[in-house]
């Protein structure tokens, strides 16, 4: 049995406890709008590049395509994002509609102050270096197991 020295810290545990902590603070910044900060980025991402597939837009926001449709769900119920089939064979696409253009214009606003808050409390130097690092943890946690 392998046991952990009492000062390694679990990656995931840190990450996740980051991850809610900053989640909320997104949240309550948005608190006026109609939205969760999830479902901001969602359709921020939407917006970079639609209409885009879901299979690619699940690869960009690291999630399983199921998590992914129950994410675009209330996206849809809300007539912010149209899912439609890509033409031949079942692939589908997502694509902001003007109610979700408009969603997203008016949270703009909220996150950028958000961020901006979040950026200057943290140091912008230290921000551009997490940032550097939570993208290459990512992108290295993606990769196939050896």
């Amino acid at each position: 049995m392998m046991y952990m020295h009492h000062d390694l810290h679990c990656a995931c545990t840190v990450l996740r406890k980051a991850s809610r902590a900053v989640t909320r603070l997104y949240d309550e910044a948005l608190e006026g709008s109609a939205m969760t900060i999830a479902q901001f980025a969602l359709l921020r991402n939407v917006a970079r590049a639609e209409p885009v597939e879901l299979s690619r837009l699940a690869d960009a926001m690291v999630l399983d395509r199921t998590s992914l449709y129950r994410a675009l769900a209330p996206l849809e119920r809300a007539g912010w994002v149209a899912v439609t089939a890509a033409g031949h064979g079942r692939a589908k696409r997502a694509a902001l509609t003007e109610a979700g253009r408009k969603a997203m214009a008016e949270t703009t606003p909220a996150w950028e102050a958000a961020q901006r808050r979040l950026v200057e409390r943290f140091g912008a130097a230290d921000w551009d270096a997490l940032y550097d690092s939570l993208t290459g943890l990512a992108a290295l946690a993606q990769e196939p197991a050896r």
